[in-house]
């Protein structure tokens, strides 16, 4: 009988590589933040045309909205070309807490 991770290989490595696309297109947008806004971005990531931004809060989604033009702009400089729209959700943070 084979292992059960016989032939994930290729799997995994197609894994690893989404992830570590969404973790470095999720730190450009960070950089491209300019006000505290960027300290609530949890992911981002493409959905065919659109650039998905996720912030830990429904109160930074405006923020992220309202700062957009300029998102962009700084984005496309960087090299990032692959949207057309953005699109602001909220999402949870996975951080670890402490319950008493």
């Amino acid at each position: 009988m084979k292992p059960i991770t016989a032939g994930l290989g290729p799997l995994f490595a197609a894994l690893e590589q989404r992830a570590r696309a969404t973790v470095d297109l999720t730190s450009k947008v960070r950089d491209a933040l300019e006000g505290d806004e960027k300290h609530h971005v949890i992911s981002a990531s493409y959905q065919d045309d659109t650039l998905v931004v996720t912030a830990d809060s429904a109160a930074w989604c405006p923020q992220i909205r309202y700062a957009q033009t300029a998102l962009l702009e700084k984005l496309r400089a960087a090299g990032e070309t692959q949207f057309t729209k953005l699109k602001v959700k909220v999402g949870a943070s996975f951080t670890a807490e402490k319950n008493p």
